[in-house]
């Protein structure tokens, strides 16, 4: 099978949106928030990753800067998912068109804005249901 990194499939990537790459997805069906639990573990582990592959540094202050990639992340998941006042005045913050349930590198019109050698290993590796439909079709 051709793994997704080897060509380039906006069009295939398109048709779902980038749901692989709502990493941060933390509402349930009923649109309640449920992140508290494990969410704050699953940023840091995302955070990691993403510093590792260069995609992610942090300044002075701790805040989340662009990487050796040269790309600024669009929100920092442990702002934009703060359920408190200061995540409320965060999320309002950021422009209309970003996802906070999407990586903080994730375009809703481009897609993945990192160059493909910045992208987290996992980003390389993991093929969704519709790359497997088309390679086996």
């Amino acid at each position: 099978m051709t793994h997704p990194n080897d060509r380039d499939e906006r069009e295939l990537c398109g048709d779902c949106g980038g749901l692989c790459c709502a990493i941060y997805l933390a509402l349930d069906e009923d649109g309640a928030y449920n992140g508290d639990g494990w969410l704050p573990d699953y940023v840091d582990l995302w955070t990691g990753r993403l510093v590792g592959s260069g995609a992610l540094a942090f300044d002075a202050d701790g805040a989340m800067v662009a990487g050796v990639a040269g790309v600024p992340p669009l929100h920092d998941p442990r702002l934009s998912h703060r359920q408190d006042a200061e995540g409320e005045a965060y999320r309002a913050s950021l422009p209309e068109h970003v996802d906070v349930m999407k990586c903080q590198f994730c375009d809703p019109d481009t897609g993945c804005l990192l160059p493909r050698p910045y992208r987290a290993p996992i980003c390389g590796e993991w093929v969704c249901d519709l790359w497997k439909a088309r390679e086996n079709a």
